[in-house]
């Protein structure tokens, strides 16, 4: 189950960038804004983990910075998407006799197709190759990870629009295909916006640019990682990790097209799991459900 998961979460990733509505259709309203620029920070407080050689602290942080812009291949028609995304991943854990620093990046391109249909139909294609790593070493085979999308929507009225597709991956050697919702609900002041299975989001807006509201979203990720063995004597390959943040966010606009967002709340589903060559788990430093800060910025078209 718990690999299931990593996996959605990655998948999920790559499909962000299909779910906006980049085409600018003449008859409607766009239900949300195209993101430009975001980056984020998460920060989780020290928490408690329990493992067979004892117990210990463990603090964990994220970075992920994204840009993307769409090109017009045949006006009205056609559109190409592009973007790139970094994550920084950070942990530290407080045990005896010796702790863990470690901090892993992962680099993500995707190249996406929108296609205009129709009746207000739009398919959207995604390629996502991404790397993964601690980079202690020279990049290999291992390091990469493929993934690619499909996801067809309509936009059904002035108030709804509604998506399904297909996520695919060759992230554990065997293929495997995902299935993708997407719903986005606008009405007065008021905005529905699910993913499923990314996250779902209610907001209210205020102010003309300003919203708050609650949000619930997942993350993952899968790397690749060669521990120092004078450091920790294991064989470690791969570090798996992900979770689950529930809890209010609050989103303002600052100037022209920069915005503000802060959140807290709680996370869930907390796995943090280093494995051997063999994907045996060496360490387990799953935690308890804790608290977690999140600050950004984003540029919104």
């Amino acid at each position: 189950m718990k690999i299931k998961l990593i996996m959605i979460f990655g998948l999920v990733s790559c499909m962000c960038i299909a779910q906006e509505d980049t085409t600018g259709m003449k008859s409607y309203k766009r239900l949300v804004k195209f993101p430009l620029f975001t980056t984020d920070y998460f920060f989780y407080p020290n928490s408690d983990f329990n493992t067979s050689n004892g117990k210990g602290e463990i603090k964990m942080s994220e970075v992920r910075t994204s840009f993307q812009f769409a090109l017009p291949v045949k006006e009205k028609k056609a559109y190409l998407l592009n973007r790139i995304q970094h994550t920084l991943f950070h942990y530290n854990t407080e045990t005896k006799p010796r702790g863990i620093n470690e901090t892993y990046h992962s680099f993500q391109y995707t190249i996406g197709l929108i296609q205009i249909l129709p009746k207000k139909w739009r398919i959207v294609f995604s390629f996502s190759p991404t790397i993964a790593s601690d980079f202690n070493e020279s990049i290999n085979s291992d390091d990469f990870i493929l993934q690619s999308s499909v996801l067809a929507m309509k936009r059904s009225g002035r108030n709804f629009q509604y998506g399904f597709g297909l996520a695919y991956t060759s992230r554990f050697g065997a293929p495997t295909i995902l299935p993708l919702i997407n719903v986005k609900y606008k009405k007065d002041k008021w905005l529905t916006d699910l993913l499923i299975p990314a996250y779902v989001s209610h907001f209210y807006t205020f102010n003309g640019n300003s919203r708050f509201g609650f949000k619930a979203a997942v993350y993952g990720n899968l790397y690749n990682v060669s521990v120092d063995n004078n450091t920790l004597p294991l064989d470690l390959n791969r570090a798996s990790y992900s979770r689950i943040t529930i809890g209010p966010e609050y989103q303002v606009r600052l100037f022209g097209d920069l915005y503000l967002n802060a959140g807290a709340g709680i996370a869930v589903r907390n796995i943090l799991e280093i494995q051997d060559d063999d994907l045996n788990t060496e360490l387990d430093l799953n935690v308890e459900n804790k608290l977690f800060f999140n600050i950004g910025l984003r540029i919104l078209k």
